[in-house]
């Protein structure tokens, strides 16, 4: 669950664009073409025939592209309003964006050093790149650019953020929540640092995650992430009936919550004996993910708890189509088997 939040967080980081703010260029032609919003890629094409020396053309139709999911010329056109004018740093961060869209770490990687090397002031493009490194696991350079940002004292609510997330990565978990508690004072409606500050203080068995969680959904009522994770941490703490509800209101907040159903499912089969609801909310989880190893066999346990060994016997067929050496539905088709003749 803390992966998934990580990996949550870290794909909405990169896919979220700031587009872009052009440099004044004096032109009113120009920026009346730029903010024209009835433009076709065909009309901005024959813009940049006019003024193949004007990288702002270029960006826009960059984005036009990007719009009809053509991510190869997106990229190309960024990339020649780079070599049209090398001294836009906003270009260097839209296209580390789309090259990790791409699934290019290596050329998202060269060009924010690019841009560094020259603007190493740019503390957007160092925390991307500081992002860059802890998403393909390498926390010692992810943690230098964050070193490098508060030597020069350019650290803020991301940087602390992104540090915790290294520092929780390589098991420091107090000095998380230290940078964790720095990233709120910078801003104090970081939900995500809320989160990953309870989860942590949940690992360390300290309660004091609860009142962080607490906090947490009334600044964020409307935040189905912060209500499972809530659920996760009273469960965690043995409170099954706060943790019912708590995942009773995610799923209210979000109807398609797998994650949500799946562990209503699992405290009403595994602390509040509620095997009726068991299967009504592994179900569900079921819908949302057909192909779910464990709610599929999680159901299948209910309704061997049941007695109802054949509707059992089908779900734990069913697992092990899916993955053939899942040894719980080995073991639990063997002993349905055995009680039904």
């Amino acid at each position: 669950m803390k992966k998934s939040i990580i990996i949550i967080f870290i794909f909405s980081f990169f896919t979220i664009f700031s587009f872009y703010s052009c440099k004044n260029s004096g032109n009113k032609n120009t920026a009346d073409i730029l903010n024209d919003t009835t433009l076709t890629i065909e009309d901005l094409s024959k813009e940049i025939r006019n003024n193949p020396k004007n990288a702002d053309l270029f960006v826009k139709r960059s984005e036009l592209y990007l719009k009809e999911n053509n991510l190869k010329e997106a990229i190309r056109d960024l990339e020649v309003a780079l070599k049209v004018d090398s001294t836009r740093q906003d270009i260097y961060i839209k296209l580390s964006d789309l090259y990790l869209q791409k699934g290019n770490s290596k050329s998202a990687n060269d060009v924010l050093k690019k841009c560094l090397t020259s603007y190493p002031a740019n503390v957007e493009a160092r925390i991307k790149l500081a992002y860059l490194y802890f998403y393909i696991q390498l926390y010692r350079e992810a943690m230098q650019e964050i070193i490098i940002l508060e030597r020069n004292n350019l650290q803020n609510a991301e940087s602390y953020f992104l540090k915790a997330l290294i520092l929780n990565e390589t098991e420091a978990y107090q000095d998380a929540t230290h940078a964790l508690k720095k990233a709120l004072e910078y801003d104090k409606n970081n939900d995500q640092a809320y989160i990953l500050l309870a989860l942590i203080y949940t690992k360390l068995k300290d309660t004091i995650a609860l009142e962080y969680f607490n906090t947490a959904s009334n600044l964020f009522p409307d935040n189905a992430e912060v209500f499972y994770n809530r659920g996760y941490a009273l469960q965690e703490f043995g409170k099954y009936y706060e943790a019912e509800q708590s995942y009773l209101k995610a799923t209210e907040l979000d109807t398609a919550y797998f994650e949500a159903f799946y562990n209503l499912g699992y405290i009403y089969a595994n602390f509040l004996n509620k095997n009726e609801e068991a299967l009504k909310y592994f179900s569900r989880a079921i819908e949302l993910r057909p192909n779910s190893e464990k709610a599929i066999y999680s159901r299948g346990f209910v309704y061997e708890k049941m007695g109802k060994y054949k509707l059992a016997e089908i779900d734990y067929r069913k697992v092990l189509e899916i993955h053939p050496n899942y040894d719980l539905a080995i073991e639990g088709l063997n002993e349905v088997i055995k009680k039904q003749r």
